[in-house]
C-alpha cells in the first residue's frame, strides 16, 4: 500500500495511527499483498525552497517504512476493531485511554470487600446470587461489546472495560452509573505459553494455563486455556472448588473479515456454608445480629452442597465491506445449571439452645437456555467539518429459565429424627434422606419463564475541531415478551403472558480544554432493568424498573505527564422499585382480599463523586482513590424506617491508596515492591424494625505489602512473587462479624515462554 505526503516531516505522527489523513478510519488498517512486508511512504518533492542566497533547494525524496506488528496494540489476527476504537483519534485521545481497563489490583481488593458487605452469605456467592451493584442499576452487561441479556456468568474474561465518564463519547454508549464489558481471552498473533500458581495460607490455591499458537501462518490462530482453584473453610466441612476451561480459533479469511471461533466451560462444585448464623436472646426478641461464638460452625452440614455449570459456544465476525464501514456480527449459546442441596435455616435461639422452627431439607434446581445474536454496523464519515460515527446495532435474545424447588413429603418430613427438625449446635444432626423426586414430593417452586428480549441502538459520535470537541447521542429501543407458567397445582395464575417495550437514550460531550492536558466531560443517560417479579394474588408482572443520570467531571495530565488526575461527580435515579404493599392481607384494608401484594412505588437516588491520582515518577509510582456515595432511600412504602436514610450495606465513603517501586538497574534489577491500603467507612447492616434490632458496623481499613521478582533463563521469564493482605490483622471477626479475613499470606509464580 503506497501513499504520497506532501508535509513529509508531519508523516510519522499520524501514520502509525492507520489511515491517510488526520480524520481517517483506524478501526481497521489492511494493506495489500503487494506491501505485505510493510506500509511505504514515499514522499514526493516538495515545491522547490530558496535559501538566502535566493538559489533553489532540492530536497531527496524521503521514504517511510514500518509495519503495523510494530504497535502492541495492533491485532493482527483481525479480531481487535473494538479495542481499536479506545486509540481510534480523533474521537479517543491520550486523556480518554488512560485507565480504561480495569486492572487495578488494589482498586479490585476494594470492590472485593464491598462484594463481601453486601452478600455475606458464602453459599449466596458460590450460587452466584450477589446483590452488589456498585455502579447503579439497572446495569447492562455487555460482552465483547455485544448486549448479554440472558447470559448470567461472565466466562473467560481477560479484561474490564468500564463505560462511564469520558469514555462515553469515544464509544457511543452510556447508562447510569456505568456499564461493565467483559472482553474474553482469544488468540494472539504471536505464539506463547504461561503456566502460574499460588497459594496462600488461608488455605487457597489457584492455578493457570494458557497456551498460544500459530494454526496457519498469517490466517488461523487457536488458544487452549484451563484454570483451577480451591479454597477450605473457614468453617467446618466448607470447601469450593472452580474448574473453568476454554478453547478458541480466529480464522482470518481476508484482509476485511475475520471471525472468531470459542467454546467456554466452567464448573463450581461447593460446600459452602450459610454464614454465621443470627440469633435472638429469647422466644419473641427481636434479632440482634450474627452470633460470633458460632462463627465458624456450618449449619448446612458435610451433604448440602452447591453445583454450578455454565457453559458457551460463540462465533463472532468482524469485517471492513468497505473502507469506512466496519461491521460486527455473533451468535452466542449458553447452558447452565445450578443444583442446591440444603436445609432451611433460621436465627438462633440462645434461651433454647436452638434454631428456631422445623429444620428441614429442600433441593433446588435452575436451568437455563440462553441463545443470543447480534448486529452492529457502524459507519465512518465527515459533514459539517467534522468525523461522525453512525453506529446501528440489533440484539435479540431467546431464553428459557426454570426454576424447580422442592422439600420432603409432609409425612416423610415428619418421620425425620428430632434431633434433625429440632437442630442444636452443640450435638448437630445432618442426616438428609438422598434425593429423589417421589419422597421430595412437596413442590414449594415449579416455574418457567420464556423470554425474548429484543434491542435496537443507534448512536452518533462527532468530532470537531480534530477532536477539541466530541458528542454523542443515542437512542434505544427495547422489547421485551415474557411467558410465564406456574405449574404447581395450587398456582392462582397458571400462565401469565406480558408484553412491553420501553425507550432510553443518552447524551455525552468530551471537551479538551487543553489538548492531551485538560479534558471536561459531561453525560446524561437513562437505563431500565426488566421486571419478571409476579404479584402473587393478581399474578400481574411487575412494571420495569428505571433510573436515569448524570455525571461530570475532568481528565487531566500534569507536572510534564507524569500526574494524572480523574474526578467526577453523579447523581442517579432508580424509580419504579417494585416492592411489598404493606396493605397486604391487612385485616381491615384487605378484608376482602383485593389489595395487590406488590406495588411499584420504591425509589432510591445515588449522589457523591470521586476523585482519582495517579503519580508516575519512574521507577515509583503512586495512586489514590477518595470515593463518596450518597445512597439514600427515597420512597419505601414497606419499610418506612429507612426513608431518608443510607442504604443498607453501602458504605457512603471509601478510599484505596497504592505506592510501587521497581528497581531500574544494578543487582536488585527486576525486584519491585509495594504497599496498598483500602479504607471502607461504617455502613448500617439492618435498620431497627418490629423484627430486628439496628445493626451498625465501623468504618475499616487494610493495608497490603507485596514483592515480586521477575528474571529470564533462556526462553523462559519467570516471576516469583509474595503478598500480605491485612497486615496490621485487622479483627474482623470482633468487629465486622466476617470470618476468614485475618492476616494471610500468599505465594505465587508464573513462567512465560
Amino acid at each position: 500500500m503506497r501513499f504520497r505526503f506532501h508535509q513529509v516531516i508531519l508523516v510519522a505522527p499520524w501514520l502509525v495511527i492507520g489511515g491517510n489523513s488526520p480524520g481517517a478510519e483506524a478501526v481497521r488498517f489492511e494493506p495489500s499483498s503487494s506491501a505485505a512486508s510493510g506500509m511505504k511512504a514515499d514522499a514526493a518533492p516538495p515545491p522547490m525552497a530558496r535559501s538566502g542566497s535566493g538559489e533553489a533547494i532540492q530536497l531527496s525524496p524521503l521514504e517511510v517504512r514500518g509495519t503495523r506488528e510494530d504497535d502492541p496494540a495492533f491485532d493482527a489476527t483481525g479480531m481487535g476493531t473494538y479495542e481499536q476504537q479506545l486509540r481510534d483519534v480523533p474521537f479517543a485521545n491520550d486523556l480518554t485511554t488512560a485507565e480504561a481497563f480495569e486492572d487495578d489490583e488494589t482498586a479490585m481488593e476494594l470492590v472485593g470487600e464491598l462484594r463481601q458487605i453486601a452478600t455475606p452469605s458464602p453459599v449466596d456467592l458460590a450460587t452466584g446470587d450477589s446483590r452488589m451493584n456498585l455502579r447503579g442499576f439497572p446495569t447492562p452487561l455487555l460482552r465483547n461489546g455485544f448486549v448479554t441479556m440472558g447470559a448470567l456468568d461472565m466466562l473467560n474474561t481477560s479484561r474490564t472495560i468500564v463505560i462511564q465518564g469520558a469514555l462515553v463519547p469515544v464509544l457511543g454508549r452510556a447508562a447510569p452509573g456505568g456499564i461493565q464489558d467483559f472482553l474474553t481471552g482469544r488468540p494472539r498473533s504471536r505464539a506463547g505459553q504461561s503456566y502460574s500458581y499460588s497459594f496462600s495460607s488461608l488455605q487457597r490455591q489457584n492455578a493457570a494455563a494458557e497456551v498460544v499458537g500459530v494454526t496457519k501462518p498469517k490466517q488461523a490462530w487457536h488458544r487452549v486455556a484451563a484454570q483451577w482453584n480451591r479454597k477450605t473453610g473457614p468453617e467446618h466441612y466448607a470447601a469450593s472448588e472452580t474448574r473453568a476451561a476454554g478453547s478458541s480459533l480466529t480464522w482470518k479469511h481476508s484482509a476485511a473479515a475475520s471471525t472468531l471461533w470459542a467454546v467456554d466451560y466452567q464448573q463450581v462444585h461447593a460446600t459452602a456454608a450459610p454464614g454465621i448464623p443470627e440469633y435472638r436472646r429469647a422466644t419473641g426478641q427481636k434479632i440482634l445480629g450474627p452470633y460470633l461464638p458460632l462463627a465458624g460452625f456450618n449449619a448446612l452440614g458435610p451433604e448440602a452442597g452447591v453445583r454450578r455449570r455454565t457453559a458457551s459456544a460463540m462465533v463472532l465476525l468482524d469485517a471492513q465491506p468497505h473502507p469506512k464501514v466496519a461491521l460486527r456480527a455473533g451468535l452466542e449459546a449458553w447452558w447452565r445449571t445450578l443444583e442446591q442441596d440444603r436445609f432451611t435455616t433460621s436465627v438462633y435461639n440462645v434461651a433454647t439452645g436452638r434454631f428456631d422452627g422445623t429444620r428441614e431439607p429442600r433441593h433446588l434446581e435452575q436451568p437455563q437456555r440462553t441463545a443470543l445474536g447480534h448486529l452492529e454496523i457502524t459507519g465512518r464519515f465527515h459533514a459539517l467539518h467534522g468525523e461522525h460515527k453512525l453506529m446501528a446495532a440489533l440484539n435479540h435474545t431467546e431464553g428459557v429459565y426454570l426454576r424447580d424447588e422442592r422439600a420432603l413429603a409432609t409425612a416423610l418430613r415428619n418421620a425425620l429424627p428430632a434431633t434433625v427438625r429440632l437442630f442444636r449446635p452443640e450435638s448437630p444432626d445432618y442426616f438428609r434422606p438422598a434425593f429423589d423426586r417421589e419422597s421430595y414430593s412437596r413442590i414449594l417452586t415449579d416455574r418457567r419463564e420464556d423470554a425474548r428480549y429484543t434491542a435496537l441502538e443507534l448512536s452518533e459520535r462527532m468530532a470537531l475541531a480534530q477532536g477539541r470537541w466530541v458528542f454523542t447521542s443515542g437512542l434505544r429501543q427495547d422489547y421485551i415478551a415474557l411467558e410465564i407458567s406456574d405449574r404447581r397445582q395450587d398456582a392462582a395464575r397458571p400462565r401469565v403472558e406480558t408484553a412491553t417495550e420501553q425507550l432510553t437514550y443518552h447524551f455525552g460531550v468530551n471537551y479538551q480544554a487543553r489538548p492531551s492536558r485538560l479534558l471536561l466531560f459531561a453525560t446524561h443517560s437513562t437505563a431500565f432493568e426488566p421486571s419478571t417479579r409476579i404479584d402473587a394474588r393478581t399474578g400481574r408482572v411487575q412494571d420495569n424498573e428505571m433510573t436515569r443520570g448524570y455525571e461530570a467531571g475532568l481528565k487531566g495530565r500534569f507536572l510534564k505527564q507524569a500526574l494524572d488526575v480523574s474526578a467526577a461527580g453523579f447523581l442517579l435515579f432508580n424509580e419504579a422499585i417494585s416492592r411489598r404493599n404493606p396493605l397486604y392481607d391487612d385485616p381491615l384494608f384487605d378484608a376482602n382480599q383485593t389489595q395487590p401484594q406488590l406495588v411499584a412505588s420504591g425509589e432510591e437516588r445515588f449522589s457523591g463523586g470521586k476523585l482519582d491520582a495517579r503519580l508516575k515518577l519512574a521507577p515509583l509510582t503512586v495512586s489514590a482513590r477518595v470515593a463518596y456515595a450518597e445512597a439514600i432511600t427515597t420512597a419505601s412504602p414497606d419499610i418506612p424506617e429507612e426513608v431518608g436514610r443510607q442504604m443498607t450495606r453501602v458504605p457512603p465513603y471509601t478510599a484505596s491508596a497504592s505506592a510501587s517501586y521497581a528497581f531500574p538497574k544494578g543487582r536488585l534489577h527486576g525486584i519491585s515492591v509495594g504497599a496498598s491500603w483500602n479504607y471502607v467507612a461504617g455502613f448500617t447492616a439492618t435498620y431497627g424494625d418490629n423484627q430486628r434490632e439496628l445493626l451498625d458496623y465501623p468504618g475499616y481499613g487494610l493495608v497490603g505489602l507485596n514483592a515480586s521478582r521477575a528474571f529470564k533463563r533462556g526462553k523462559y521469564t519467570h516471576q516469583v512473587g509474595m503478598a500480605v493482605r491485612n497486615a496490621l490483622n485487622y479483627d474482623f471477626l470482633l468487629k465486622q462479624a466476617r470470618l476468614g479475613a485475618e492476616r494471610e499470606w500468599t505465594g505465587s509464580w508464573r513462567v512465560g515462554f
